[in-house]
């Protein structure tokens, strides 16, 4: 009856003990590996893309105009500086329409001009009033569309109940860049 008892406390002591080691396996160890695999899937991917934009300059031909050609799909279309803003502070009014939004104003600033760069940036300071929904769409429009748009200096506050303005609930204001080529 002794060894029966005792069979049975290291029968279960097995089984805990399998147990205790599945657990361990599931809960730590299996996590940690799934996500060591997929950062190193993700840096065999960013180094992949370094090296495609490292040898941008040395293709030529064929494979270098489609590079050119998606190059131009991300800049702002514009002979001039003038006519770069314009179309910024139209496709901002598109995009602030189809959120829900309601844009109260567009300002051009300024542009750091440097001598020999390739690209002019241009850049615009929106005001809008939007809800929670309108200005994630917004957001999202502006960070996936093409010209390719950066979000800079993005503030946004609670308005008062007593505004007038009609609109959301949130006052927005944001810095908007986009790059053109620079004229010759």
């Amino acid at each position: 009856m002794i060894s029966h008892q005792a069979r049975t406390r290291r029968l279960l002591a097995m089984l805990i003990l399998i147990l205790a080691m599945t657990l361990v396996w599931f809960g730590a160890a299996r996590p940690y590996l799934t996500v060591l695999s997929d950062s190193e899937n993700r840096l065999a991917a960013a180094a992949g893309q370094l090296q495609l934009f490292r040898r941008a300059p040395e293709r030529g031909g064929a494979e270098g105009a489609g590079d050119r050609a998606l190059l131009q799909t991300l800049l702002l279309p514009g002979d001039s500086s003038a006519a770069a803003a314009a179309t910024l502070q139209q496709r901002m009014g598109e995009l602030v329409a189809e959120s829900g939004a309601t844009q109260l104003s567009f300002e051009l600033l300024p542009a750091a001009s440097v001598a020999d760069a390739p690209l002019q940036i241009v850049t615009g300071r929106v005001r809008l009033t939007a809800n929670t929904h309108a200005l994630r769409a917004l957001l999202h429009a502006i960070e996936s569309q093409r010209p390719l748009l950066l979000i800079d200096n993005l503030y946004v506050r609670a308005r008062s109940d007593q505004d007038v303005v009609a609109g959301g609930h949130l006052d927005v204001q944001m810095d908007i860049a986009a790059a053109r080529k620079a004229s010759p």
